[in-house]
């Protein structure tokens, strides 16, 4: 592929535009799970932390067979396919489903977790299988629709600038629009109205994304067909997916990113306003939460510029992702709100260039790679067990949450600053705030260190063999 072919769109603003729109379907209820899930069934329905990991961890096991397994038996044509496309009929059934499902985790039955939390752990998991299932299943052909529609690099990165400016949006009404609806203090009520309200707004950005965005014409569908279709089995699938570096590194390092920032960081503002600031406001996080989300949105046409000034993905990512180490690290020893506000906007404003050339760039690169390798235009193993990544993350997310709280001696089902410290004692908040704190700060820097480092050592694909993949796409008919 030549580089006058790289810098050529035939889709029009839009396009872009809808195809963005999806990023609210998938972060708004990974937002707001982050953001309260563990929060919730932890101070307000009163399950202990531990219970809770093990929940998150038998789900993770699950998701780890039955999403590589979704994307390989609906990784195929069927009898529809010629006329609405491979990717658009799974993406219109799930998305509804997918919402909806946000309300029934937060929708526990009201029994007392502390003395029979049986029930309520059974409700969590089936409530996570539920949602995995069908977000899997959106994810899954989402993400292959992005590497197949989006094919040149002038694309990708144009589709970039979208997808971080509505994952921008996402963010803010799934970290800044629960603290409206909730009330500390209130039971579970307050919750399932916060989780209904963010199921509507899902499905309205979700019929804008599969009345254009989602969308496959002529040219994908016939792609289908280009070549005679010999089944990849999936255990091969899996193992060359498994083998494939740039598919693997890219995933570690997406994995320890979201879980130190998605996860931990923007996780403890709410154990930092009640614990550490001593408010039962929930409005309260909203400023800390909109720097962050300022400082990210800003700094996606400062990222995109360099990234065309560099013509280089990988080391543009190593740049933003090292900055980012070194901005977090100080989060855990803010003196008071104003410092604090001033680096979250700092991380934020790091923290920007791993969210726009992550997905739309290098995870599509990764795709290709694997069609390439595999010469099969089969890519649902790749994308199920990368939708892996959302489990793995609350997994490593929710064990060093447990650890920590266990170690620091933090209690459940204590909703209030003034009714832990009354159960433990003055003394015992001291440790308690000082794990917030690390949980905040030093952890995730740590987290995002190691990613980096595994980044910079193994990550194969140079922008030459970027090109070189796009130009043997073109050989192979894909």
């Amino acid at each position: 592929m030549t580089e006058n072919e790289e810098t050529t769109s035939r889709y029009n603003f839009w396009t872009y535009v809808s195809f963005g729109s999806y990023n609210i379907l998938w972060t708004i209820p990974t937002a707001t799970m982050s953001l309260f899930m563990f929060f919730f069934y932890h101070t307000v329905v009163g399950l202990n932390p531990i219970l809770i990991l093990v929940v998150v961890g038998i789900n993770t096991v699950w998701a780890g067979l039955n999403d590589p397994l979704v994307g390989w038996l609906t990784d195929k044509n069927f009898k529809w396919t010629r006329k609405y496309g491979r990717r658009f009929p799974w993406i219109a059934i799930g998305f509804i489903p997918q919402s909806l499902s946000l309300i029934m985790i937060f929708s526990p039955p009201d029994i007392d977790a502390t003395v029979n939390p049986l029930p309520i752990m059974l409700w969590l998991l089936l409530s996570l299988f539920v949602f995995d299932l069908f977000i899997t299943t959106v994810e899954i052909h989402t993400s292959i629709l992005r590497a197949d529609k989006f094919r040149t690099e002038t694309e990708r990165r144009k589709g970039a600038g979208s997808w971080g400016v509505f994952d921008m949006i996402a963010q803010v009404l799934g970290m800044m629009l629960p603290p409206l609806f909730l009330f500390f203090g209130e039971k579970i009520s307050s919750y399932v109205v916060m989780a209904a309200i963010m199921a509507i707004i899902m499905i309205i950005f979700g019929l804008l994304f599969v009345m254009k965005g989602a969308q496959e014409d002529k040219i994908i569908i016939d792609r289908y067909y280009s070549r005679d279709y010999e089944r990849l089995h999936i255990l091969k699938g899996v193992w060359i997916t498994i083998k494939q570096r740039s598919f693997l590194v890219l995933f570690i390092h997406y994995v320890l990113w979201l879980a130190a920032t998605a996860s931990l960081m923007t996780g403890m503002v709410a154990y930092l306003v009640k614990f550490i600031f001593e408010s039962n406001d929930p409005d309260a996080m909203i400023p800390f939460l909109a720097l962050f989300l300022l400082g990210s949105l800003i700094s996606i046409p400062v990222w995109l510029k360099i990234l065309k000034k560099m013509n280089n993905n990988r080391k543009t990512y190593l740049i933003g992702s090292f900055i980012l180490v070194a901005i977090t690290f100080p989060m855990t020893f803010f003196v008071g709100d104003i410092d604090l506000m001033i680096l979250m906007f700092l991380v934020g404003f790091a923290n920007g260039c791993v969210w726009t050339i992550g997905m739309p760039v290098l995870y599509s690169n990764a795709q290709d790679d694997f069609v390439v390798r595999t010469g099969k235009n089969q890519k649902g193993i790749l994308v199920g067990t990368w939708a892996v990544i959302g489990l793995v993350t609350a997994f490593i997310d929710e064990a060093l949450i447990a650890l920590v709280f266990t170690i620091t001696g933090f209690k459940e089902g204590f909703e209030t600053y003034i009714l832990l410290e009354a159960e433990v004692g003055p003394s015992a908040m001291i440790p308690i705030q000082w794990g917030i704190r690390l949980l905040m700060g030093v952890i995730p820097a740590l987290l995002i260190l190691v990613g980096t480092l595994i980044f910079w050592k193994y990550y194969p694909l140079t922008q030459e063999k970027v090109l070189e993949n796009k130009a043997k796409l073109r050989e192979l008919g894909f």
